[in-house]
């Protein structure tokens, strides 16, 4: 067994425990006009001001954008979101910055929310227009 972790807490925002079912659409401008959104159902596992841990079939790939669609107005970290966070049609835009493996064939993804201080790639953004 892993001990616990006993150093410094780096996170910024603390995480709240959100298992609930999501959908997710990763962006991919690269594809042809049909195939640039990919649907996903998953189940989310916690979340924070700064971004979403979810549970996922399929892999990701690293720094993919995607949209969120979870009901964020009713979690407890919904100010800070609304502060800072792209919000496009009620939805959420985040970035992949994590994927790991489970022992049970599943992956484990982390998302960091784009912020709204950030520039959106104008491929990404042409798409979301």
């Amino acid at each position: 067994m892993a001990d616990a972790y006993k150093g410094r807490e780096r996170r910024e925002f603390l995480r709240y425990a959100y298992e609930k079912p999501i959908h997710y659409i990763v962006i991919d401008p690269s594809h042809e006009k049909d195939e640039r959104f990919k649907f996903f159902d998953v189940v989310s596992k916690n979340l924070s001001a700064a971004g979403l841990l979810f549970r996922s079939k399929t892999m990701p790939k690293m720094s993919s954008i995607v949209i969120l669609d979870l009901d964020f107005k009713t979690t407890r970290v919904c100010e800070e979101i609304e502060e800072s966070v792209l919000v496009v049609n009620d939805k959420v835009l985040g970035k992949v910055v994590r994927v790991e493996s489970t022992d049970d064939g599943m992956y484990d993804v982390g998302v960091a929310f784009i912020k709204k201080s950030e520039p959106l790639p104008s491929n990404i953004k042409d798409l979301l227009a």
